[in-house]
C-alpha cells in the first residue's frame, strides 16, 4: 500500500493514476474539506480515501497505518489560507509526516522537491528542512528534486496569456530551465518506488533542454509563425515581491528570480541511469501552448 499526500492536487491526483494504473495499491490521502467531486474521482480510478490533515498528526498516523511507502507531493502553494501555509504545512506538516510514517514502520518516503536556489524564502527553507529530516529519520527515502513545471510557469499568469497573445518573462528571462512535464514527475515518482538504487539519494530530474524564456518565446514565434507580444516583470518589482514580508509573495519573487539570470539547468544521467528516467521533448508542450493562441 501506498499512501499519496497531497492526492488532490495536480501532481498528486496524476501520481495516484499513475500509479493505479501500473498495479499499485494506493491511499490518497484527503482533507475533511475536499470537494466531494476531486474525492469520487480518486475512487473511480480505484484508490483507498484516508481522511486526514498534515496539521493534525492524530489523523495522519491512522493514515499511516499498513503503508509500505509513503509519496508526499502535498504543498500550500496553489491553495493558501491563513490556516494553510508554508509553515503550518509545508515544514512543519511535513516534519510531522516523516516521524509518524518512521513511527508507523514505514519502509521508503518519496519526497518531491526542487533543487536548492539562490536566496531564502519560505518554501525554500521548508523543502531544505523536510529533506534534512528525511535524510536523518532512518527509513529508506528518495528526494527528487525537480524544476519549474512546464504546465504550472509556461501558461497564464505566469507565462503565454492566450487572452493577450503575450508571454511574460521575469528580470529580462536570461535563465535557462529544465522545464520539466507534471506527467514526467509522475513517472519518476512511480520508478522510484521499484528502484532499489534509489534509496537513501537525492536525485534531480529535468526536461530534455534548459531554455530560457526568452528562448521559450523564440521556439513559440517560430511554430507560430508570427511574433508574440512581451512583457516584462523586471528586478526592481521581485525585489518590492521580496521585501513586502509577506510568505507567498517572498515565495513566488524566489522561484520567479531563477528565471532572471540564475536558471537551473538538470543533468538527468543519474536519474537515468537509476531510474530508467527519460523526459518528453519540450516541443510537445510548446506546440499545445501555441495552439492555444489566438488566430491572429
Amino acid at each position: 500500500m501506498i499512501l499519496v499526500v497531497g492526492a488532490t492536487g495536480v501532481l498528486g491526483s496524476k501520481t495516484c493514476k499513475e500509479l493505479l494504473e501500473k498495479g499499485q495499491q494506493v491511499r490518497a490521502m484527503v482533507r475533511a474539506s475536499t470537494n466531494q467531486d476531486s474525492i469520487d474521482a480518486l475512487k473511480k480510478l480505484g484508490a483507498e480515501i484516508a481522511v486526514a490533515d498534515l496539521k493534525d498528526p492524530a489523523s495522519v498516523k491512522t493514515a499511516c497505518q499498513g503503508v509500505e511507502a509513503v509519496v508526499s507531493t502535498a504543498t500550500s502553494v496553489s491553495r493558501p489560507s491563513e490556516s494553510n501555509n508554508f509553515d503550518s504545512v509545508d515544514q512543519q506538516g511535513q516534519l510531522n509526516l516523516v516521524a509518524l510514517a518512521k513511527e508507523s514502520s514505514v519502509k521508503h518516503f518519496v519526497y518531491i522537491s526542487f533543487p536548492e536556489f539562490q536566496g531564502t524564502f519560505p518554501l525554500q527553507s521548508a523543502k531544505r528542512a523536510v529533506e534534512a529530516a528525511l535524510r536523518t529519520s532512518g527509513m529508506d527515502y528518495t528526494i527528487l528534486q525537480a524544476p519549474h513545471f512546464q504546465e504550472s510557469w509556461l501558461v497564464a499568469p505566469t507565462g503565454i496569456n492566450p487572452e493577450t497573445n503575450a508571454m511574460l518573462t521575469f528580470g529580462g528571462g536570461k535563465g535557462k530551465i529544465s522545464w520539466i512535464a507534471i506527467d514526467d514527475v509522475c513517472k519518476a515518482i512511480s520508478a522510484s518506488l521499484n528502484a532499489p538504487k534509489a534509496r537513501n539519494r537525492t536525485l534531480q530530474i529535468g526536461g530534455t533542454e534548459a531554455l530560457s524564456q526568452n528562448d521559450i518565446i523564440v521556439r513559440c514565434e517560430t511554430l507560430a509563425g508570427r511574433p508574440l507580444k512581451r512583457e516584462d516583470m523586471p528586478q526592481e518589482q521581485l525585489d518590492t515581491m521580496f521585501s513586502s514580508g509577506d510568505p507567498m509573495m517572498m515565495t513566488f519573487s524566489g522561484l520567479m528570480s531563477v528565471c532572471v539570470e540564475e536558471g537551473c539547468e538538470v543533468d538527468n544521467s543519474e536519474a537515468e541511469k537509476i531510474l530508467g528516467f527519460r523526459p518528453r521533448p519540450i516541443k510537445d508542450h510548446l506546440a499545445q501552448l501555441v495552439a492555444s493562441l489566438p488566430a491572429s
